[in-house]
């Protein structure tokens, strides 16, 4: 999908740097999560929350914060899809019945040839019109058409499904339209499908169809929600692509009849007939439904990611959902020498060295970061870094691992990721384990399980020995007494602390 690919192409601002240390390293681990922008649904956090109960309602509103699921009154009657550009010629391969081929519109009285079922034709350019040539290779009449006339290939009435090697891909759904462009330079065709909604839907190759019921109707609302506003703002016309959606990451992929012809196609197609004409809205106007496929625990701030102004609905969440064994990008990590950083970054600034001040959003994922090097140092945004890297995701921390794992993350994704943004690595203590945090600790021990101490009762702990000390850990998770003091109870002990910050040990 667009989210995908569209990172914003932040400029690099040149400083001034002092001369390198002797000790700059000669390689740099990124230790991330996530993949994609993070912004909106994260498709691996709606399948673990489906595996966890959420319902599609749910996942959609926690995601797109402040929304509601509801039915779109007005959907349009056709989305046209970008298939492919900037092509000169493209094969048609009739399979389960003929194709018609007609010029000028798709009235059966404009056809100008019929493809036999079973034989593949090329539609080539040649001096701005179009010519047919069959499977022996033979040209079928003289070039027609051109520019001001669109060439159709109809297949759905006569059942059959349409293979274009091109595209990688099959359609049985719709119609293809063909235009000749660009000549005022060089004549180039391009391919657009023009087809129903709920068929558009069908050849959606988002998620797997072996998904979660919940996360797959979850999918094609977000989907179709993103196709309807799509259309909506930008019309059927694009510029370079003469349609809605384009095919690709640049939208959303579309795969054709691949999709519901595939593996367990037909639970896929079941989620969006299930779903007829639901979309996402904010106060009553359809949202731009962007989403990506991990969030690596956490969504952001969609300033942070593409800036602009701040949109109430795409705010950064945490995301309970998407440490699951299934998710392969929940976590990992990435070595890099310093002669690869450096070639890849190409700032002008020398041989890196390391890496300064960096900015965060609220999910972690790296807004700005300092580049240093041997003869300079340069400000390069997130997205820059991900992209010239070739990185998953810019939630990331380099040379240093905050990955949160095993039972920390459990706990941390089940309070919500109310702890804040981890500030230490997971280290092992006294028998169990430990990770520090912006708001509190987690503590972790077999048998015990993990469990949150924050607040005064964290100092109170961490002054006496934490969990190494006669306190032992913690077996509950620091909370608020009705009195307003908080607590925390230790294997071995109570801690409690007044507002006013004095705590004692019961």
């Amino acid at each position: 999908m667009i989210r995908r690919a569209l990172i914003a192409a932040l400029s690099l601002a040149l400083l001034l740097a002092p001369a390198v240390p002797a000790g700059a390293a000669d390689s740099f681990t990124f230790f991330g999560s996530g993949w994609g922008h993070g912004l909106g649904l994260s498709q691996w956090g709606a399948y673990g929350l489906s595996e966890q109960g959420w319902g599609t309602g749910r996942i959609l509103t926690h995601f797109y914060s402040g929304t509601r699921v509801t039915s779109e009154a007005q959907p349009p009657r056709l989305v046209r899809v970008g298939l492919a550009q900037g092509r000169a010629r493209f094969r048609l391969s009739a399979l389960g019945g003929a194709v018609d081929l007609r010029l000028g519109d798709r009235d059966p009285a404009s056809t100008i040839a019929t493809i036999p079922d079973g034989e593949t034709w090329t539609v080539r350019l040649v001096q701005g019109s179009y010519r047919l040539i069959d499977a022996t290779g033979t040209a079928v009449g003289d070039p027609v058409g051109g520019t001001a006339m669109n060439l159709y290939a109809v297949f759905e009435p006569n059942g059959a499904v349409l293979k274009v090697p091109e595209t990688g891909h099959t359609y049985a759904h719709g119609w293809l339209e063909f235009n000749i462009y660009g000549c005022a330079t060089t004549c180039v065709m391009r391919l657009v499908l023009a087809v129903a909604p709920q068929p558009y839907l069908y050849g959606i190759g988002e998620v797997p169809s072996s998904w979660p019921t919940a996360s797959l109707r979850a999918q094609a609302i977000a989907a179709r929600t993103y196709a309807f506003r799509k259309i909506r703002s930008t019309g059927q016309h694009r510029p370079g692509c003469n349609c809605a959606l384009f095919a690709s990451p640049i939208d959303q992929v579309y795969v054709g009849y691949d999709k519901e012809a595939g593996y367990l196609g037909d639970r896929w197609v079941a989620a969006v007939d299930a779903t007829k004409d639901r979309v996402v809205t904010y106060r009553g106007t359809l949202i731009e439904a962007y989403y990506s496929a991990s969030s690596g625990g956490f969504t952001e701030n969609n300033e942070n990611v593409w800036g602009g102004t701040p949109v109430p609905y795409l705010r950064g969440v945490c995301d309970p959902g998407d440490y699951t064994i299934a998710n392969p990008n929940a976590v990992w990590k990435t070595v890099l020498t310093a002669k690869q950083v450096t070639a890849r970054l190409g700032l002008g600034i020398g041989r890196v060295t390391g890496f300064g001040e960096t900015v965060r959003g609220v999910s972690g994922r790296i807004v700005s970061v300092i580049v240093k090097g041997t003869t300079g140092r340069a400000s390069v945004a997130g997205g820059t870094l991900r992209a010239a890297l070739g990185l998953p995701d810019d939630r990331v921390w380099i040379n240093h691992n905050r990955q949160v794992t095993g039972t920390i993350r459990q706990k941390y994704d089940a309070i919500d990721c109310r702890s804040g943004l981890p500030t230490s690595r997971r280290v092992r203590v006294a028998g169990g384990a430990r990770q520090v945090f912006q708001l509190g600790t987690i503590f972790a021990k077999d048998g015990i399980g993990a469990h949150e101490v924050r607040g005064t009762v964290l100092a109170f702990y961490r002054k006496h020995g934490g969990p190494r000390g006669s306190l032992g850990f913690p077996i509950t998770d620091t909370h608020r007494l009705k009195n307003g003091n908080t607590r925390s109870r230790f294997e071995h002990g109570t801690v409690t602390c007044r507002p006013s910050g004095s705590c004692w040990r019961s």
